[in-house]
């Protein structure tokens, strides 16, 4: 390191309930990692869903990942050679959650998708929206 350079900045982060919250600058984001999903929000102040609302939250994608996966299937299968099963990951977006109970859940990542990638809108433990992108 350099006379002239500056140590990097740390992210700022809160920790709630064991749960570490980190503000992204860059992306201008919150995110949290918890019971191994990833979390998000674009807004600029994160209210926070209880820790009760995150479990069910979580729950709900569990009980419709294997319809997300099929929808996912389906939606690839005009896309070539590209698959489910190819390295692909989700996130939680929580951005509207506390407004009215919706949450999003993204796709993307798989080797062979490119810079594709899905969004599926959850609220009442239903699929309400699917939005394909890239």
């Amino acid at each position: 390191m350099g006379i002239f350079s500056k140590t990097p900045k740390s992210h700022p982060k809160i920790t709630v309930e064991g749960i570490e919250i980190t503000f992204h600058q860059e992306y201008g984001g919150w995110a949290f990692t918890y019971r191994g999903a990833e979390f998000s929000s674009f807004e600029s102040a994160l209210i926070l869903p209880s820790k009760v609302e995150v479990d069910s939250i979580l729950d709900t994608v569990e009980s419709l990942k294997a319809e997300m996966r099929t929808r996912l299937q389906k939606g690839l299968s005009g896309w070539g050679e590209s698959k489910v099963d190819d390295g692909e990951s989700y996130s939680i977006d929580v951005q509207e959650f506390v407004t009215d109970k919706s949450f999003t859940v993204s796709w993307s990542d798989g080797a062979s998708w490119g810079d594709l990638g899905v969004d599926f809108t959850i609220k009442d433990h239903a699929i309400t929206d699917e939005s394909w992108g890239d």
